[in-house]
């Protein structure tokens, strides 16, 4: 199968010429012509362009000064700004680290800065020579990141953790906080794959996929502490940063629910100090990123003539209505949505506090697709007892409404004639009753009425006291909940209810589900010598259940009560009314223990443990342990690194973890019955049940065993700095259901721990600075991981399963399946008959091909298909540059995807003239097929691409007010271009779940966002 990786070649070669540019800062002089009273000096060893030009001083006695700005090992440092303070005089070293600048009068300071080392002010007092050495700037390896159950400095983590902060999120209308993260760490693939739809959410992978089973695959989010926290109902402008415990070393402490790596969210709080007002706001809009070309008015016309002579039974059946409708049009808009956050922060001695507001009013491209949420959040700390004891609060309400739409409109604005017209005669939409699946797309979106609401709160209460200076205890209780009522109705005018005579169609849905959780901690912290040691053991216990209802009625006497009047319908009384409730409940309860030691800063090991219990597995199998184990070793620290001194860090690591999967509905471990409706017994109709599920008493979660070796690197004082991580992880007793026979067994299914699935992968991380001047700057941010997978085994000795075909494009016979699960082969294999070109009367042609024997057996069946693509992309990118001049800056970031394959599932459908007299793709016009629709290799193509997802042009203003203290201004685009060679509108589908790569004909259309945003603080 060809796998095409073009784009990524060209993309890498270009990131790492731009990446590691030579670090050379340039500064060009002013171009001022040479007056009376303007001093110039040109330092000896500079070429041009490497001087300031001073302040105009009159007549005043210079002193030029020179010297040698070195590192801490003491070799020249090239690239050294040297400035006047309070003045434009500067120059900037050579290769060697001299310098050389005039100072008017021999007074004055000069300040030595340079990236990765901590600037230096030193007063000239008339000198001719000053010599500076100049120190490592360690904060950036002393920066705290955050993990499971505390916070770690970076140096001395040894896991494979991925820390982001604010001032790298991206900009724009985001509304979740995992898009403040797309494209910016290295094994995290976050992906919207329903295009703009406003009431859609994301698609969230890290490091492949560890599970076939179809939920249970994202990350596990902690917001704040709480495992399983939502980010749903709170403000992207609320995090603090985003830290992402990748490998199982990292998560094992998170047991069951590590299997996907962890993301821990930590929100702002407050701090001392006066009130501090905070605000943000955008307003944007969007347009189609690219749409599916179909014949216009005259372009059909101009086909129902050629096939007057060619195929007349064809052109007959074309009919021209005479009108000339461009579907897509009728039914998008351009949007204008806005987004507002209002933050007020503060506190005194003991009492800290954050309040912030939040508001979007999202509208979508397609009529009537819209959300509007509120989201109010907050934070309080109050410290006692000398700062010993600390209780925090927290207490976050969100509350929305929006309106999904029937994406069976895109299929429909391709298929319908454009020679409709949208109304008739009267002004009523336009409908041809009894055709088949052939719907007004206006119709669809704007005489169905789907009103979603809910609402979501969390409060979390936390003690921590500090028993002794090494001692803490901690209390953690949160609360979850969660809850919709959804109103959907179809009046008694809206086709297909004419053709039906339903005569309207109502129905209300709701539902609710809550989390409660409590954890408490011990910690023990003690240094000593050259030793440090950092121990932790806690309690876990959470409670999780969920509750709905649902009804829905038909034949209406009016359409004037919607679904609010749902007991009116004639249906309720014949008995035809649909009714249904559900609840469930779960448990888990978790121990767990860590240590941390740290010798000398140089020498780091972490161990943990969890032993945790599931009520949703079998009475054999409600416990299970996950331990994990890593190392560090800051190899910049030994003295045999003395002389390389342009390393400022490297730190190899290594660990092993296991972690658990538990994404499974409750009571599947149990033998369950579900209605079958009425029989009749003994005079009277009684209701029946029928089996669902076997039990199975030996249900446990998947675990997965992970090794990772990884690699810190800095050089040049942090200047240009990296991770490596290579990782293996083996899931094993991987969860499917088997068919088994009936009898002994009840139902025809049982779900089982069988099968194992290998991950391998490698990441690379780099974040440069190849530009660094008085008033320039340019930084790069590029991270790229290959990731590969293989399905192990899918049987022992008790269930057997070589393969299974799954997934469903449409079209029946031989080639109804997309995909195959197959033992010893990738998972998102995309299976089907090899197109082998077209007969003279344009039908196809497929290989013929026996896989037994090699040959050709004279006929088409299931042994000619073969695996012809794979969904699941080998490669994926992100790159960040970012440039800062004066107070604006630029920000251009690009994700891409490589290695892959896409079922252009709209080409089936409608690139086909056989599908006339509907509408039909451009592309079909001059195409010599004239076939059924039937899916092969024909279909599928490369899916590599390149997206420019984010540009950001910003201001910030230098003000001088009382009281705003800040403001920044600037401008967004995204998901701005595609560099791809995919015909399809977009090549940003899923590709998560066992069937990847599948662009679907139903789908909501792919836009940019064109965002101009406000910050002020007061």
């Amino acid at each position: 199968m060809k796998k095409s990786s073009h784009y990524l070649q060209s993309i890498v070669l270009a990131s790492l010429l731009l990446g590691f540019a030579p670090a050379r800062a340039q500064t060009v002089a002013a171009a001022l012509p040479r007056s009376s009273g303007a001093v110039y000096s040109q330092p000896a060893g500079l070429p041009p362009g490497k001087v300031f030009k001073t302040e105009l001083m009159g007549r005043q006695t210079d002193v030029t000064v020179s010297g040698k700005v070195t590192g801490e090992n003491g070799d020249g440092l090239p690239g050294v700004t040297v400035m006047l303070k309070g003045t434009n005089t500067g120059a900037t070293t050579d290769v060697d680290g001299n310098y050389r600048l005039t100072v008017p009068n021999g007074t004055g300071t000069l300040v030595f800065s340079y990236i990765g080392y901590r600037p230096q002010e030193v007063p000239v007092n008339n000198r001719a020579a000053i010599n500076v050495s100049l120190a490592p700037d360690t904060e950036a390896l002393d920066e705290v990141v955050v993990i499971g159950y505390g916070s770690q400095k970076k140096r001395e983590v040894t896991g494979a953790v991925a820390s982001v902060k604010p001032e790298d999120f991206n900009q724009g209308a985001v509304t979740d906080a995992l898009q403040l993260v797309q494209g910016k760490v290295a094994g995290l693939s976050v992906t919207r794959t329903n295009g703009g739809d406003p009431t859609s959410g994301l698609e969230v992978r890290l490091r492949g996929t560890s599970s076939l089973t179809s939920s249970g695959q994202a990350p596990l989010i902690v917001v704040d502490g709480i495992p399983g926290g939502t980010l749903e109902a709170i403000s992207p402008d609320d995090i603090a940063s985003i830290d992402i415990l990748k490998d199982g070393s990292a998560a094992a402490i998170y047991g069951t629910r590590g299997t996907n790596g962890v993301i821990l969210v930590t929100t702002k709080q407050g701090r001392k100090g006066a009130m501090q007002v905070a605000y943000s706001g955008r307003a944007y809009t969007e347009s189609t990123l690219r749409r599916v070309e179909v014949l216009n008015a005259a372009e059909y016309r101009e086909m129902k003539e050629r096939l007057s002579v060619t195929r007349p039974d064809v052109a007959n059946s074309m009919i021209d209505y005479g009108a000339s409708t461009d579907w897509y049009d009728e039914i998008t808009r351009t949007p204008l949505s806005h987004l507002h956050n209002l933050s007020l922060s503060g506190g005194m001695e003991n009492t800290t506090y954050r309040l912030s507001l939040f508001y979007v009013d999202h509208e979508g491209i397609l009529l009537n697709s819209n959300k509007e949420e509120y989201r109010a959040n907050l934070n309080m700390s109050q410290r006692a007892l000398n700062d010993k004891l600390q209780f925090t609060a927290q207490l976050g309400l969100s509350n929305f409404t929006q309106n999904p739409v029937d994406y069976n409109a895109m299929r429909q604005v391709v298929q319908r004639n454009p020679t409709e017209p949208v109304y008739d005669e009267d002004g009523n939409l336009l409908e041809f009753v009894g055709a088949w699946q052939y719907d007004n797309p206006v119709g669809i979106l704007t005489e169905r009425v789907r009103d979603d609401t809910g609402s979501r709160l969390f409060g979390n209460l936390g003690v921590n006291f500090d028993l002794t200076d090494e001692l803490r205890v901690g209390v953690l209780a949160g609360l979850q909940a969660y809850r919709t009522l959804n109103g959907y109705y179809e009046p008694s005018y809206s086709y297909p209810q004419e053709l039906a005579n339903l005569g309207g169609f109502a129905s209300r849905n709701s539902e609710m589900r809550s989390t409660k959780t409590l954890e408490s901690t011990i910690e023990w912290m003690k240094s000593f010598s050259n030793h440090s040691i950092n121990l932790i053991g806690g309690y876990s216990f959470q409670e999780f259940g969920a509750e709905g209802f649902n009804a829905g009625n038909s034949n209406f006497i009016t359409d004037g009560f919607a679904y609010n009047n749902l007991g009116s319908g004639t249906y309720l009384t014949d008995g035809r009314a649909s009714m249904g409730s559900f609840k469930n409940e779960s448990r888990l309860v978790g121990f767990f223990a860590r240590g941390a030691y740290n010798f000398n800063g140089k020498y780091f090991l972490s161990a943990s443990v969890r032993r945790e219990g599931s009520s949703k597995f079998g009475a054999n199998n409600k416990w299970g342990t996950f331990p994990a184990v890593s190392a560090g070793w800051d190899i910049t620290q030994e003295d045999f690194m003395s002389d390389f001194s342009k390393l400022s860090l490297l730190k190899l690591r290594a660990g092993y973890g296991v972690t658990g999967n538990q994404g499974i509905d409750p009571y599947l471990s149990l033998q369950r019955l579900r209605a079958s409706g009425l029989f009749f017994y003994n005079g009277e109709f009684i209701p029946g049940y029928q089996p669902v599920s076997n039990a199975n008493p030996n249900l446990k979660w998947e675990t997965k065993h992970e090794y990772n070796v990884g690699l810190d690197w800095a050089l040049l004082g942090n200047r240009i700095s990296g991770t490596i991580d290579w990782y293996l992880r083996d899931t094993r007793d991987l969860l499917l259901n088997y068919d088994v026979p009936t009898p002994p067994n009840l139902f025809t299914s049982t779900l089982a721990n069988v099968g194992s699935l290998r991950n391998t992968g490698i990441e690379l991380t780099i974040n440069a600075l190849p530009v660094q001047t008085e008033n320039f700057q340019w930084s790069v941010d590029f991270n790229i991981d290959h990731r590969r997978n293989k399905l192990l085994s899918l049987s022992n000795e008790f269930y057997s399963l070589d393969y299974r075909n799954i997934g469903d494009i449409g079209p029946p016979g031989i080639s109804a399946w997309t995909h195959q699960l197959r033992e010893g082969a990738p998972l998102g294999i995309i299976h089907g008959l090899v197109f082998d070109g077209l007969t003279e009367d344009g039908r196809w042609i497929y290989r013929d091909y026996d896989p037994r024997t090699g040959e050709s057996d004279d006929q088409i069946n299931t042994n000619d298909r073969a695996d012809i693509g794979n969904g699941i992309p080998d490669y994926y990118l992100g790159l960040t540059n970012t440039f800062k001049y004066g107070n604006f800056d630029l920000t251009v970031m690009a994700r891409g995807m490589f290695g892959h394959q896409i079922i252009n599932t709209k080409r089936i459908w409608h690139d086909n003239p056989k599908f006339l007299p509907r509408n039909i793709m451009r592309s079909a016009m001059d195409s010599p097929l004239w076939d059924d629709p039937d899916f092969s290799s024909y279909y599928v193509e490369d899916g590599d691409f390149v997206k420019i997802d984010n540009i950001t042009l910003g201001y910030n203003l230098p003000l001088q007010s009382k009281w705003i203290k800040s403001s920044r201004f600037y401008l967004t685009g995204n998901n701005m271009f595609v560099i791809t060679g995919y015909s399809g509108v977009d090549p940003e589908v899923a590709i998560g779940g066992l069937e990847p790569g599948s662009d679907n004909r139903f789908d909501y259309p792919s836009t940019r966002m064109y965002t101009a945003g406000v910050n002020l603080t007061f």
